[in-house]
């Protein structure tokens, strides 16, 4: 079994003490004592807790981005595009919702105080990949497309009590507002 790097064991460890005891109660000690490394060892690889807290963030943002991206590049039409990317949007909250179910809401606070230029930097990037797919079909309605869908699934991620309910939900949202907004316009009643 090939050997985890320090850095990377970690990160590891601060994301479980983020899940478990949350942003605000999780110390650096926590972090040096769930990784079993010595303090200066922590304190190399996270820095202090926020250090720590924006390079977990960093990581989770910056793979589900690549996720995106490629469910996006292997899909065929523009519905299954959007499909796909928001599908990884809705899989991230879920994962953290599972991880840290006492503690997902100060989490997803806590990303957007303390690094909001990331969670903006993602989200811009998968509005970029929504209006691309969209733009294939409607350029013209491709940025109200986008706004309307990322808030539709931002809705969904408020409450995953029943996970696959979201799931399903999500494809059947995905397929009214895409088919909506890919439709040709109907004249105005006379």
């Amino acid at each position: 079994m090939p050997k985890v790097p320090s850095s990377q064991l970690v990160l590891d460890s601060a994301y479980r003490c983020f899940c478990r005891n949350g942003y605000r109660r999780t110390t650096i000690s926590d972090i040096v004592e769930e990784a079993g490394l010595s303090r200066p060892t922590v304190y190399k690889y996270a820095g202090t807790k926020d250090e720590a807290f924006a390079k977990v963030i960093r990581a989770w943002l910056e793979s589900a981005a690549e996720e995106a991206e490629a469910a996006a590049e292997a899909a065929g039409t523009a519905e299954e595009k959007v499909l796909g990317v928001l599908t990884v949007k809705l899989e991230v909250a879920v994962r953290l919702w599972q991880d840290s179910p006492a503690h997902a809401y100060e989490l997803l606070a806590a990303a957007s105080a303390h690094t909001p230029e990331l969670v903006t930097a993602y989200m811009d990037h998968l509005t970029r990949l929504l209006v691309s797919a969209v733009s294939e079909a409607v350029p013209e309605a491709a940025e109200r497309t986008t706004r309307v869908l990322l808030t539709f699934t931002r809705g969904l991620e408020d409450d995953l009590r029943d996970v696959e309910a979201a799931r399903r939900d999500l494809e059947t949202g995905v397929r009214m507002i895409t088919r909506g907004a890919l439709a040709p316009a109907s004249p105005p009643p006379a």
